[in-house]
């Protein structure tokens, strides 16, 4: 099971987005030549977190952290922009086909709705999880999802997965930014609040973050 980033970011200041950056740079003889600096496509994140927060205390954030320091070890984040509407995946089944797999690899099963011809089905009844295997599906572990109908939907029949999924993300840089303390009054003994600059970005196959020493 992969690891999974808990923390919530404030809404003040904080950017979700896919990364599309590209460099000219000037060669000998008047040539120029583009360099992709980072993928195409590639989810970044930029924000802060204030502790105390919903995903744990400071010193599990800081836990987390070390935990990556000096690695870069990969894990799992799921976009918390409001506007981040969960993934359908619209198939039509085929004579027989009892399996159909999700787009994304790192699916939310707990958010996952399956239908057929429009009509909910019920985990357990009508389908159950697998992986490419055609064993238990693992969050972080498996490479696909199937949702394997008990009977086969018949052919022409329309079958929708509609889900919430996770990135492969590791924190930018190796280092902590900046952090701003604020004390709870004039005076006060214990730090109240603390907010800390995070980024994070999507690591992958053809991502900028590819050759991290640990991958999901």
């Amino acid at each position: 099971m992969a690891t999974i980033f808990p923390f919530v970011f404030l809404r003040a200041g904080f950017r979700e987005y896919l990364a599309f950056r590209n460099a000219v740079h000037e060669q000998s003889g008047g040539r120029r030549v583009a360099q992709k600096l980072h993928a195409a496509a590639e989810l970044v994140v930029r924000g802060k977190l204030l502790f105390p927060n919903k995903g744990g205390s400071w010193h599990d954030f800081e836990d987390f952290w070390a935990a990556r320091f000096g690695g870069y070890e990969p894990f799992l984040y799921q976009a918390q922009n409001a506007d981040n509407g969960a993934l359908v995946d619209a198939l039509v089944a085929a004579a027989g086909q009892t399996d159909f797999l999700a787009t994304r690899r790192y699916v939310d099963t707990a958010s996952l709705v399956v239908r057929k011809n429009g009509v909910l089905q019920t985990e357990g009844v009508h389908y159950s999880l697998k992986n490419e295997s055609g064993g238990a599906y693992v969050l972080g572990t498996s490479t696909k999802l199937v949702v394997r109908f008990a009977a086969a939907p018949g052919a022409g029949v329309s079958v929708s997965l509609t889900y919430g999924f996770y990135y492969p993300v590791r924190f930018e840089g190796d280092d902590l930014d900046e952090q701003d303390l604020e004390a709870g009054g004039f005076g006060a003994g214990v730090v109240a609040d603390r907010t800390i600059a995070v980024q994070l970005r999507e690591t992958g196959p053809g991502f900028s973050y590819a050759a991290a020493p640990n991958v999901l």
